[in-house]
């Protein structure tokens, strides 16, 4: 169930649940034009039109379970996040996997799994934790990039890290985004360079410890 918005530091977040089509396809392209542009294995995957369709399969179960907030009624940037086990449900989960299969370019999907053989993200890495707060996605739209509105589209998962003791975890595939995301208080909880290049990182929050964790490389 949505919340009600969050009351941040120049503005507030807003759980975007049960919107339009035409308002999922405007995100969606937003997700794509800032990936596409940027390192990673989304840019190395898909052309425009087959990421947008990825991120719009994606943002709309994430719509539908209440897991989609926008920064401010002027949606500067999105963010998806949820602890451990309160993400989608089963169904969404199978829909999700569905829709990738029939509805993307098979060539797209291939090369996306290319890209990040051999890594293991930080569900399963992560998956002896107890609880954690996981952000599945986050992206500022392109043209309010630079303004520092990362750090408040994280501030709402940090803080409801921080309530609960426990930490905040995602992966990213941008050395450029990791070195901000450890700018805002992050650190690096593994770092590897895959077989095809790609540069992934699992990034992790933690307000409580300071200490660094062994699989660094």
């Amino acid at each position: 169930m949505c919340r009600e918005p969050f009351l941040g530091y120049i503005d507030f977040m807003i759980c975007l649940r049960d919107i339009s089509e035409d308002h999922l396809e405007n995100i969606a392209s937003a997700f794509a034009e800032a990936f596409t542009a940027e390192e990673g294995t989304v840019r190395r995957s898909m052309n425009m039109f087959a990421a947008q369709q990825y991120f719009l399969i994606m943002l709309r179960q994430y719509a539908k379970t209440g897991l989609l907030y926008a920064l401010s009624e002027n949606e500067e940037g999105y963010c998806v996040y949820h602890r451990k086990n309160k993400g989608l449900p089963w169904y969404r989960e199978f829909l999700l996997t569905w829709h990738f299969l029939t509805r993307l370019p098979m060539q797209a999907l291939q090369k996306m799994i290319l890209a990040r053989h051999g890594w293991q993200d930080y569900t399963i890495s992560h998956n002896h934790d107890t609880d954690y707060v996981d952000v599945s996605l986050v992206m500022v739209r392109k043209e309010y990039q630079g303004q520092g509105l990362l750090r408040q589209l994280l501030k709402e998962p940090f803080e409801l890290a921080d309530g609960l003791g426990i930490p905040v975890i995602l992966d990213t595939d941008s050395e450029v985004k990791a070195a901000k995301y450890e700018h805002i208080g992050m650190r690096v909880d593994k770092d590897l360079i895959l077989e095809s290049g790609v540069h992934m990182f699992t990034m992790i929050y933690d307000k409580n410890s300071n200490i660094k964790n062994s699989n660094i490389k």
